[in-house]
């Protein structure tokens, strides 16, 4: 029997670091039609859902008629929600775990994940079977054994055993690390549901490349995606 995927997508209204940031336009799209459109073109998914508070979102159900829009609960809308919530919320309202194998969230301001992105998770998470989750990632561009943090108004090693403290700053000599990016997650439901994250039990990565990877989060961010369409 096929195994049934239902895709969720959470855009709230009001961002603090870039106001209406999901509605943006970015070349000849909206931020969040990337994701839509790139859910769609997928074709992996039994459900598409939608969940905002921002009715010009909600007005984009003329255009997607594939995707199911939600008006999300007024609880859901505060500053300290986390999508992680949100998620809890769907995965019960829908009864996922009865009626869905598998879910994927995929945040709306990810503009350059794509299709093909979201069918090589499905294809890894269905071809290994031990797997909980699934999720897009890209290569820490700077080793974060290098971290350092700020206590007491005076700078250390994050790490107890960082390579600083033996004087080993070749970034060569450390091995590559990697950062979800906010693409997507693809969870077995079961699995997923046993933890309530997505970083517990098995867990495999989609790498992705740098450019791929931005999350908009910020002007600066939104400015380098412009510049990325207009050069592609």
């Amino acid at each position: 029997m096929k195994k049934k995927f239902i895709g969720f997508i959470f855009a709230r209204k009001n961002s603090k670091r870039l106001p209406k940031k999901n509605i943006l336009k970015l070349g000849n799209k909206l931020l969040i039609e990337y994701t839509l459109s790139a859910a769609i073109k997928s074709k992996i998914f039994k459900k598409i859902i939608v969940s905002t508070d921002d009715k010009k979102i909600l007005s984009l159900k003329k255009k997607y008629k594939k995707i199911d829009f939600h008006i999300r609960p007024d609880f859901l809308t505060y500053d300290n929600v986390k999508n992680i919530d949100v998620l809890d919320y769907y995965l019960k309202k829908l009864n996922v775990n009865k009626n869905y194998d598998y879910f994927s969230l995929m945040l709306p301001s990810c503009p350059f994940r794509n299709h093909n992105h979201l069918k090589k998770g499905y294809k890894l998470i269905l071809k290994n079977k031990e797997l909980n989750c699934v999720f897009s990632a890209t290569k820490s561009h700077f080793p974060i054994q290098f971290a350092l943090i700020k206590k007491n108004g005076l700078a250390r090693p994050f790490l107890k055993n960082s390579p600083l403290l033996e004087n080993n700053t070749r970034s060569q000599n450390q091995s590559p690390t990697f950062l979800p990016n906010g693409g997507f997650w693809i969870c077995n439901t079961k699995k997923f549901l046993k933890f309530k994250n997505f970083y517990k039990g098995n867990i495999k990565i989609i790498d992705m490349s740098r450019e791929e990877s931005i999350d908009i989060d910020d002007e600066f961010d939104f400015n380098l995606a412009k510049f990325i369409i207009k050069t592609r």
